[in-house]
């Protein structure tokens, strides 16, 4: 199933391929990927999908806002009836 994430962040040198590596270091591949804004804030927009079915979104939120310089995670799956 793949997803939508929304991560809010400071973009400081390196917090791209910080937030990137986490994702797939996490068993999600990157569908798309696209940024908005500027300092002092940015919002990063991923669309991905599991490698395998034990990968979760909310357990990758919950670790996508633990890392520093991220302030907001917004996570969006499609419904079930739209999969089908």
């Amino acid at each position: 199933m793949t997803g939508r994430l929304i991560i809010d962040f400071r973009p400081e040198e390196g917090a791209v391929p910080r937030i990137v590596g986490l994702v797939e270091r996490r068993g999600f591949e990157l569908r798309g990927i696209s940024m908005t804004g500027r300092s002092p804030s940015a919002s990063l927009t991923l669309e991905v999908a599991p490698r395998d079915v034990s990968r979760r979104l909310d357990l990758l939120n919950r670790q996508l806002r633990r890392l520093d310089g991220v302030s907001q995670v917004s996570f969006f799956s499609p419904p079930v009836s739209a999969i089908a």
